[in-house]
């Protein structure tokens, strides 16, 4: 059985998550999956980045698996041989 659980905040998932592990004894499997968001890059000042850190680096990555996939492998080697460094 899979369940999916939208939580409103950071904080709230890793206490739910620290309840969840203790099952994982028992086979749970746990993925944290954060969702990209739009962010519009003129409130990105110096204090806004300080304050959000945090949540700006969660919520702008790529969760997708292109980066376990061969295709990535083969597009970084092209890139190296491109910059000379193969």
């Amino acid at each position: 059985m899979q369940l999916i659980i939208d939580i409103p905040s950071n904080s709230l998932g890793d206490k739910i998550i620290q309840i969840l592990n203790a099952f994982k004894s028992d086979g749970i499997k746990i993925k944290k999956r954060v969702e990209s968001k739009k962010i519009d890059e003129s409130l990105l000042t110096k204090e806004y980045i300080k304050e959000n850190w945090r949540e700006l680096v969660m919520t702008s990555g790529d969760s997708s698996d292109y980066y376990k996939s061969d295709q990535y492998y083969e597009d970084r080697a092209k890139d190296y041989e491109e910059r000379g460094k193969i």
